[in-house]
C-alpha cells in the first residue's frame, strides 16, 4: 500500500509548469473567510445549482491545479501557502457543498477531494482528514453499495479509483483489494456498458462513447495500471491485453492528430474541448511510463501521431457500433451509421437538445489537422450535420421535437464489412419523409459516398439537403473541374451530383445546446457543402473524399438503386452492397449478389 500511495502521489504532483502564471493568478485572488481560517475565491458562485458545468466546484478543481503548478516542495517548505491551501480545503469542507445531479457528488467531488486530501496529507489534522474521508466516501464502496452494485463502464471506474483513494487515505488494504477486483470484472467485453468485442465502447445502452465515457475509463484504467503493475495488486496478462486492445484497436482508429472524430463522444460534442485528446495523451504517457507492459511500439506510435507525427494508414469497421474509421494520405474520415438496436445521440442534464440530427447515421467526420471540428458546437448548423440527409430546420424546430433521445429509430438493413484497407458500410435511414439508402466504400486513396431514396414518404415534403461537410474554415476554398478543395482536401462530385459551395461567418452561443455553459456570442467562419434535392424528385447523391496533393482517384459508380450500391476502382475492382437479389453488370460480366453481399 506503501509503494501505491507513493506511485499515486507521483502522479498528482506532476505539474505542468505552463500553470504557474494562472496559478499565481488564483493563488492571490483567494480571501479569507471570516475568523474559522477558511478561505474561498470571490468570483466563484458557491450557490450554483447547474447540473452540467457546475460552478462552485470550481473551488476544488482551483485548490487542485494550484498545488500541482506550484509543487511539492513549496507545500511542504511554504508555512504562508500551506495555511491558505488547507483553508482553502477547509471552507469546503465546513460548507460541504452538493448538487441536485448525482454525478458531482458521488463522483466529481469525491475525486478532485481525494487527490487534494492525498497530495495534503501530511499537513492536515485529524479532524480535517475525517472531514475529507467523510465526503470521499461517498463515491466509496466502503459506504456506497450501489457502486459495486448497479454501476457500469466508466461510472464503475471512476467509483473504483474513488474507492481507491479512500483506501489510500484510511489505509484499509481489504477495501482497496475490493476496488481493484471490481475493477478487474469490470475490464471484460461484451456488456450492456463497456469494453464491446468490435473495442468500441458504450455507455447509457448501445450508443458509442468510445470518445466520451470511453476516454475517462481509458484515463481511468491507465492510472490504475501505473499504481498496481508489478504489485500483489496487478492485473492478469488478459486483462492488460483487453485494454491495450481497446486503446490501439478501439480508440486510436476513431483520432486524428489532436481531435477526436466528432461521432464518438455523444453529447459531449456540447462541450469545449470536448474533441481533444489531451486525456488520451496523459493516458498513453501514463501506460508508457508502466514496466513491462506490450505493445508499448505501438503506444509510441500513437502517441507521436497526437504530437504531431506521422498519421497512420488504417482503417477499421466497428460492427457493434456501425462506425467505420479510415485514414489514408494523411485524411481521416469516419462513417457512423445506425442499427435497429443502436442508440444514436442523446439529452441528458441540459445538453444535446438540438441533436437530433445525430440520431439516424449516415454521419461523416472529415479531417485532415483535426482542427475542422474543433469546438464549432455554438455555431452549427445542427439541422446540417456532415454525411446526413435531412430537412433544414431552425434551432425553434429542433427543440421541438421529442422522445428520440432514448429510443433507436427504424433500420431495416445495415451492415458493413472490412478486408485489409478497403470496406463498406451502409444502411437504410427512415425519418422525416425520406427513406434512404446510404452506402460508403473506404479503398486506398479515397473514400466514396453513394446515397438513394428508396421512396418518397411525403409528396408534401419540405426540400430536403445532404451535408457533405459543414466545418470550420481553415483555408481557401479552391475549385477545380468537378472537385471543391479545402485544407488539402478534395471533395468530388461523382455521377452529376451538385455539390454547392458556402462560406459563412456564424454566430451562436455555447448555451445553444447545452444549459450548463454561457450564452456569450461565439463567431466563426464555417464552410457548408451541400447537395440539395428537390422535392420534386427522389433524392440519389454521389461523391468522393481524396486528397488534394494527389491526383484524382478514377472511380466509377457502377449502380447506385434501391437494389444495388457500387462502384469500380482505377485497379478495376468492384465494391457492392447488395440490399436485395440483384445482377450487377460490371462490362460484359455478371456478378450475382443477394440481400446482404458485400464486395470489398
Amino acid at each position: 500500500m506503501k509503494e501505491i500511495t507513493r506511485r499515486f502521489e507521483q502522479l498528482l504532483w506532476e505539474g505542468d509548469a505552463s500553470d504557474n502564471d494562472s496559478a499565481e493568478e488564483l493563488y492571490r485572488a483567494i480571501l479569507p473567510a471570516g475568523s474559522s481560517d477558511t478561505w474561498y475565491w470571490g468570483d466563484v458562485d458557491y450557490t450554483d445549482k447547474t447540473m452540467s458545468f457546475w460552478c462552485t466546484k470550481r473551488h476544488l478543481d482551483r485548490i487542485k491545479s494550484i498545488l500541482r503548478a506550484f509543487g511539492k516542495a513549496r507545500f511542504l517548505e511554504n508555512g504562508e501557502y500551506t495555511k491558505r491551501m488547507v483553508g482553502a480545503l477547509r471552507y469546503w469542507l465546513v460548507n460541504d457543498f452538493e448538487n441536485p445531479n448525482w454525478w458531482h457528488n458521488q463522483i466529481g467531488v469525491p475525486e478532485t477531494l481525494g487527490d487534494i486530501a492525498i497530495m495534503m496529507r501530511s499537513a492536515l489534522d485529524d479532524e480535517t482528514l475525517h472531514r475529507a474521508v467523510a465526503i470521499i466516501s461517498r463515491g466509496s464502496m466502503a459506504k456506497n453499495e450501489r457502486i459495486a452494485e448497479q454501476w457500469t463502464g466508466a461510472n464503475l471506474m471512476w467509483g473504483a479509483l474513488n474507492t481507491v483513494r479512500h483506501a489510500l487515505l484510511t489505509e484499509d488494504e481489504p477495501l482497496l483489494m475490493r476496488a481493484v477486483g471490481k475493477i478487474s470484472e469490470e475490464i471484460t467485453v461484451g456488456k450492456r456498458d463497456g469494453i464491446q468485442e468490435d473495442n468500441s465502447f458504450f455507455q447509457h445502452g448501445k450508443r458509442l462513447y468510445s470518445g466520451g465515457y470511453g476516454r475517462s475509463f481509458l484515463y481511468g484504467i491507465s492510472k490504475l495500471l501505473f499504481l498496481i503493475n508489478g504489485t500483489g495488486y496487478q492485473l492478469s496478462p488478459e486483462k492488460v491485453e483487453i485494454i491495450l486492445s481497446f486503446v490501439l484497436d478501439g480508440v486510436r482508429p476513431m483520432v486524428q492528430g489532436h481531435s477526436l472524430d466528432w461521432s464518438c463522444v455523444g453529447r459531449e460534442i456540447t462541450r469545449p474541448d470536448a474533441l481533444d485528446v489531451g486525456l488520451i495523451k496523459t493516458a498513453l504517457e501514463i501506460l508508457l511510463s508502466a514496466e513491462k507492459l506490450p505493445r508499448k511500439d505501438e503506444l509510441k506510435a500513437f502517441l507521436e501521431s497526437i504530437q504531431g507525427g506521422e498519421q497512420p494508414t488504417l482503417t477499421k469497421y466497428f460492427d457493434k457500433a456501425c462506425m467505420l474509421c479510415h485514414h489514408f494520405n494523411g485524411i481521416y474520415v469516419g462513417a457512423k451509421f445506425l442499427g435497429d438496436e443502436l442508440l444514436g445521440a442523446e439529452i441528458c442534464i441540459g445538453e444535446g437538445a438540438l441533436c437530433y440530427n445525430m440520431s439516424y447515421g449516415t454521419q461523416t467526420c472529415i479531417m485532415r489537422g483535426g482542427d475542422e471540428y474543433f469546438n464549432i458546437a455554438p455555431v452549427w448548423d445542427y439541422s446540417r450535420i456532415p454525411g446526413t440527409t435531412s430537412l433544414i430546420e431552425t434551432d425553434e424546430q429542433l427543440l421541438a421535437r421529442k422522445g428520440w433521445g432514448s429510443r433507436p429509430l427504424p433500420n431495416q438493413c445495415f451492415g458493413g464489412k472490412q478486408q485489409g484497407g478497403r470496406a463498406v458500410i451502409y444502411e437504410l435511414a427512415e425519418h422525416d419523409g425520406i427513406k434512404m439508402l446510404a452506402a460508403d466504400f473506404a479503398f486506398e486513396d479515397g473514400f466514396v459516398c453513394l446515397g438513394v431514396e428508396v421512396e418518397p414518404q411525403d409528396a408534401e415534403r419540405d426540400e430536403f439537403v445532404t451535408t457533405v461537410d459543414q466545418c470550420l474554415v481553415q483555408s481557401e476554398v479552391l475549385f477545380e473541374d468537378d472537385s471543391i478543395l479545402h485544407n488539402g482536401i478534395r471533395y468530388t462530385s461523382l455521377q452529376n451530383t451538385h455539390i454547392s459551395s458556402a462560406v459563412e461567418t456564424k454566430r451562436g452561443s455555447w448555451r445553444r445546446n447545452n444549459g450548463g455553459l454561457p450564452e456569450d456570442t461565439v463567431s466563426a467562419d464555417v464552410l457548408t457543402l451541400s447537395i440539395y434535392h428537390s422535392e420534386k424528385s427522389k433524392c440519389q447523391y454521389a461523391y468522393m473524399i481524396s486528397s488534394a496533393d494527389m491526383p484524382t482517384p478514377r472511380v466509377e459508380v457502377l449502380q447506385n438503386d434501391s437494389a444495388t450500391q457500387a462502384i469500380r476502382l482505377p485497379d478495376g475492382s468492384v465494391m457492392a452492397v447488395f440490399h436485395r437479389a440483384d445482377v450487377l453488370l460490371v462490362g460484359d460480366k455478371k456478378i450475382l449478389g443477394n440481400a446482404g453481399d458485400i464486395l470489398c
